[in-house]
């Protein structure tokens, strides 16, 4: 069953995209293995949470897109001034976070007007 997400839900979810950014980018730091990066493994799980929990449309898609466009951005901006380690894992948290926040927020926008209708 689908249901809205809350905000103690989305802080949640949110730091445990953070929590692995800062472990993965230690270990990838750690074994001087640059050319490996954690985004993929937060998308995934950031999607397999809306699948298993929000199935909420127009939020995940909006969600998706707004995040990518916050990471690709910050990588670019980034990578010319940081090391690769850090532009790659510092730009992660604002995306996960902007994203988490959209889907929460058209998710209890939507379920309000719902209500209202009732």
């Amino acid at each position: 069953m689908r249901r809205s997400v809350s905000w103690s839900e989305a802080v949640l979810v949110a730091a445990a995209c953070w929590a692995i950014s800062v472990l993965g980018y230690a270990a990838s730091a750690a074994l001087d293995e640059p050319q490996l990066s954690v985004a993929p493994l937060i998308g995934a799980g950031l999607v397999q949470w809306f699948w298993a929990r929000h199935r909420s449309w127009p939020a995940g898609i909006a969600a998706g897109f707004v995040g990518a466009a916050v990471l690709f951005a910050l990588v670019d901006i980034l990578r010319p001034e940081l090391s690769r380690y850090v532009a790659d894992a510092l730009p992660l948290w604002p995306a996960a976070t902007v994203s988490v926040a959209l889907l929460t927020l058209v998710e209890q926008v939507r379920e309000r007007r719902h209500a209202a209708a009732r």
